[in-house]
This record gives structure tokens, sequence and C-alpha cells, in this order.
């Protein structure tokens, strides 16, 4: 069960068909509504807001890798993730005239960045319009398609290139076959809550006041101590101080996650739980 007791609402990126409404679709509950919003920022604030909601946002995909302003708002608002869940991620490329004569590409940031090698090949001469969402995407070239002197494409989810033969002049555009989003569902931290690790996962954010040789090695150190497998970890500009980082890690839990977080609590390293969790995968 990813949705805490109480909870009413699911709030994701839209609108309805976004790679985030399929993932959201795989935690819904009858008893649950689905929400949408035209960015990830809107989803996440709501969500620290609101008890009774529930964000559905992307976090790191396989080519593109961190989602970071998704990132940075899990400590910002002090959110608490509750799951997670892949998404394998598909385009299809939507155009009215030949590809090498596009002068517009409608596409989302993220899409653009995952069909780059695409991009170069087949579209030398778009000037790429960024959208909200996947889906605007499409619905901006359908309605733009009509309109006298108009020569473009747009990078749709193959399921609405599909949905438009007429159009569709390319399917599986992404630049890698096996490209997935992971996406994390994330709720306001309650005063009240205790961390399970029994859960698979495990994610902090630590900072340090120091700034010398070694400490990301002492960090390491701490984890390698316990054997806790590290699964991601990523360094981040603290925001506070310039040219200081923090950490963000996801490690999978063991019996030794308890005595691991205990010792770096009390080493030099300061640290925020941000979820334990499991995985719908």
């Amino acid at each position: 069960m990813m949705l805490p007791q109480g909870c009413s609402r699911i709030i994701t990126l839209g609108p309805q068909g976004t790679f985030s409404d399929l993932a959201a679709q795989r935690v819904l509950l009858p008893s649950v509504s689905c929400h949408y919003v035209r960015t990830f920022t809107e989803a996440l604030l709501e969500a620290s807001e609101r008890q009774d909601t529930v964000a559905v946002v992307p976090i790191e995909n396989s080519v593109a890798g961190t989602v970071v302003p998704v990132q940075d708002a899990l400590v910002r608002w002090s959110l608490r993730i509750l799951g997670e869940s892949n998404v394998s991620v598909r385009y299809g490329l939507l155009a009215n005239v030949v590809l090498e004569n596009a002068e517009t590409l409608f596409a989302h940031p993220q899409a653009f960045e995952q069909t780059s090698d695409f991009q170069a090949h087949h579209l030398p001469e778009a000037r790429p319009v960024f959208t909200d969402s996947n889906i605007d995407s499409g619905v901006r070239f359908l309605k733009e398609v009509d309109q006298p002197g108009f020569s473009g494409a747009a990078i749709v989810p193959l399921s609405f290139a599909e949905q438009n033969p007429d159009y569709l002049k390319q399917s599986d555009i992404q630049d890698y076959p096996n490209n997935t989003t992971r996406f994390l569902v994330v709720g306001s931290s309650q005063p009240e809550f205790a961390f399970d690790f029994g859960r698979t996962k495990t994610s902090v954010f630590i900072e340090s006041s120091e700034d010398r040789a070694g400490l990301l090695y002492d960090l390491l150190s701490v984890f390698n101590r316990f054997h806790i497998n590290l699964c991601r970890l990523e360094s981040r500009p603290s925001k506070k101080v310039p040219w200081i980082y923090v950490f963000y890690v996801d490690f999978y839990n063991s019996s030794e996650t308890q005595s691991c977080l205990d010792a770096l609590s009390s080493s030099q390293f300061q640290f925020q739980i941000l979820g334990s969790y499991d995985s719908l995968d």
C-alpha cells in the first residue's frame, strides 16, 4: 500500500495520458480521485500542504538522469517518499512535412533530452518550442497543423502518436530502447510517522559543515562498514554556501540499516530520511 491512510487525492502532471498519469493510475484506488496540474512543482507544493493528498512525480530517467526540481523539493518542503514505480518511456514523432523541412518542434524538455540522437539525424532545421507536458506537445501540434505555412513536428508518447496515424512519421524515437522513468509517490511529512526499514529502499539527504579532502570517502565508509548496498548517489550544490555540496543517497535496506544510520548520526554528517518504501515493480 503506497497511499497513506486518509488519502483521497492524487496530484500529477497533466493532462490525462502523460507518463506521469500512467504512473499515477498504477497506485490509484477507487476511493481516490486523480487531479492534474501543469508543473511538477505545483503537484509537490499541494502534496506538502495537504495531508489528504499525494503527488506522483518523476525523479529519475535512465537516459537523462535526475529530475532536479523534484529532488530539491523533497528536502525544501519536507516531503516523504511513500513508494516508487518504473514506467517504460516510448516516444513517437508527429509531423505534417518531410522531417528535414520541419521548422518547429513541440517537445517537453525531458522528451527533448531523451530523443537528441533522432533530432540530430532527422530534424536539422527544427526550432524547439518547449511545452508543459508530452500531451501538451501533441495538442499544440494538432492546433497548428492546419494553419497556413505551418511546417512542424511534435515529440509525443507513442500511444498518443498512434491515435493520430495521419501525422505519425516515426515510432520509438527515444535514444535508447530501454528508456525508463522512475516515479515517486510522495506526501507531506507527519511528526508521528515512523520509517519502516523492512521496506525495500531508503532515501536520505546528507550534508556536512566541513569541506575537506576525504569527506566523500568517510561518508561511503559508513555504508561499507555495515555492508549497505547503495543504488544511487548524487551530489548537488547546497544552495546555502557556494561550492559546498550535499548528497542524495538511495540504498537497499538490510538488517543493518538502523545501525548504519545511528553511526551516520554520530559522525560529522547530518542527514534527513526522505522515505523508506517499496516498489510496484
